[in-house]
């Protein structure tokens, strides 16, 4: 790199971005981040999915990037290198840096760009040289981070770059990180078919994807019985499910998921997937501060571990610490941008910053990406009642070509909680309250969305006996905790969920003397008290 761009000062071992010369993009040959070719001149990335143009600025910020070397660049050293003499916001590098990531993702996931809290960013490239040997990544086969490698393929079978790219099952780009990884023995042909069609299931995020994929996976980890890759992505598999979905089998989820990850461990004691699944197979409900724990610890090894990232962000969000678990997602969500589940997510942690705009086009352009996912419909439901635009949530309901297959039920409930927050007459309020407070002894879906309608009917006192039951078991409502078999599966409304209290919309509630009493009893005021920090609602206060 320094023969393509010489650098003249050098600060503590490192250029700095200001003593380099401007970028010349004319003049820039071209050259590989993993499979994408990128073309400074031409202003392209060119990937096995096919090229992606860019814009003249974030070319200019990827060479940045590149030139560094895979050193950390500040947000200082980013401006001074791409806005010179320019006084720009931080939302402008933002913006470019989430879109070189979407770029990336759209040609094929040769690279990522990786927030380092507090710091900066940093280029990671997912290398594959043109006539390598199939490597070993000895931590774990997807959503993790890449340690040590070691020649797996022998010297007459060298694997090129061209075979890992066309090969979907051995080389495999799930949101724009590049998942592909062997453990000794490598895995038979199909084998590594069998975990590439399950990690294109898991990314859509649905429960029946969900069961696609562990059903794949099983199959795989009986064909190579001794990998750990199998086992603990198996797992993951399972956690994810059982996090966010449904299992309908008579074994304990939490007995697989133990079962299978124990199994990776023994055989690779650093399998990330499976300390993750591990970490996320314990419902949290009342015990927020050792599940924080349990992720930090995987974090601690496994920086980059997109799902566990993920489930700690929607912790975050369970206690009250909205801002800081939308940025959290923020910062990695760019870096998923096929996997449905973390997309939908991302439309809330946009509408808790206040960002309408940016979640409203994250929603629409999720609804084309994955049409009637319920996630994505849900999301796009919540944002636009929650920013006051209820005529607009009432189409989105009736619309039933972009609906998913929802109970009628369910509709009809949806559609008296929004419409009678659009009049706000008397009457009709008391009739949708009746309709919704009927439905949460039928299942836990129907309590989450009824705390969402009640709070936006202005109805606290329903608010409060709903939460009194679903979170206390007092009071003369009974609402179902948990989901069971044959009731209506929708994503994040599995277990026992705390998110809804601190949305926009149960700001009522929050400001109500009885909220104090209420976190009191459910041992979040503990957990406050235990981390030493204030919710978002107090800080503001």
């Amino acid at each position: 790199m320094a023969d393509i761009f010489p650098m003249r000062v050098i600060v503590g071992g490192r250029p700095t971005a200001t003593d380099q010369p401007p970028l010349q993009l004319a003049k820039r040959p071209d050259f590989h981040l993993g499979a994408i070719l990128i073309r400074p001149s031409r202003l392209a990335l060119e990937g096995p999915s096919g090229p992606v143009p860019v814009e003249r600025r974030m070319m200019e910020v990827l060479l940045a990037f590149f030139d560094a070397g895979g050193a950390v660049l500040t947000k200082e050293d980013l401006m001074a290198r791409c806005w010179p003499g320019v006084v720009v916001g931080d939302d402008a590098l933002h913006r470019v840096i989430g879109s070189l990531r979407k770029a990336a993702a759209n040609a094929g996931g040769g690279f990522t760009i990786e927030t380092v809290p507090r710091i900066g960013y940093r280029l990671q490239q997912h290398d594959l040289p043109e006539a390598l040997p199939l490597v070993e990544r000895t931590t774990n086969l997807v959503y993790g981070q890449p340690a040590t490698t070691q020649p797996l393929a022998t010297p007459d079978r060298p694997v090129t770059r061209r075979w890992l790219i066309a090969g979907g099952a051995s080389a495999l780009s799930v949101g724009g990180v590049l998942f592909w990884a062997y453990r000794r023995p490598p895995l038979d042909p199909e084998a590594a078919r069998l975990m590439g069609e399950a990690l294109v299931a898991l990314r859509l995020g649905t429960p029946k994807a969900d069961a696609q994929a562990i059903a794949l996976l099983e199959r795989a980890a009986t064909s190579a019985p001794d990998n750990a890759s199998t086992w603990g992505l198996l797992a993951l598999a399972r956690a994810r499910a059982d996090e966010h979905g449904s299992t309908d089998k008579g074994v304990s989820p939490a007995a697989q998921i133990d079962t299978d990850a124990n199994r990776a461990l023994a055989l690779d004691g650093s399998n990330a997937d499976a300390k993750a699944a591990l970490a996320i197979a314990i419902p949290y409900y009342g015990d927020w501060l050792t599940a924080e724990r349990r992720f930090d610890a995987v974090l601690v090894q496994h920086s980059s571990h997109i799902v566990t990232k993920d489930s700690r962000a929607f912790l975050l969000n369970a206690v009250g610490r909205m801002r800081e678990g939308a940025e959290a997602r923020l910062a990695f969500s760019g870096d998923a941008s096929f996997d449905a589940g973390m997309q939908f997510r991302q439309i809330y942690a946009l509408w808790f910053l206040n960002r309408i705009e940016e979640a409203d086009r994250v929603a629409s352009r999720g609804m084309q990406m994955w049409p009637h996912h319920y996630g994505i419909w849900l999301g796009r439901l919540w944002l636009l009642a929650g920013t006051g635009r209820l005529d607009r949530a009432l189409a989105h309901i009736d619309d039933q070509a972009a609906r998913p297959p929802l109970s009628p039920p369910m509709i009809a409930t949806l559609r008296a909680g929004v419409s009678a927050s659009m009049t706000r007459q008397p009457v009709e309020i008391d009739a949708a309250i009746e309709r919704v407070m009927a439905g949460v002894g039928l299942s836990v879906g129907a309590v989450v969305n009824a705390m969402m309608l009640l709070n936006l009917m202005g109805a606290t006192d329903a608010a409060f006996d709903l939460a009194n039951a679903y979170y206390l078991e007092q009071g003369p409502v009974i609402a179902a905790m948990q989901w069971r078999p044959g009731q209506p599966i929708v994503p994040d409304q599995r277990r026992r969920k705390t998110n809804m209290l601190f949305t926009p919309v149960a700001a009522a509630m929050r400001r109500d003397p009885r909220f104090p009493q209420l976190v009191e009893a459910m041992g979040l005021t503990n957990y406050w008290r235990r981390r030493g920090i204030r919710p978002d609602y107090l800080l503001r206060a």
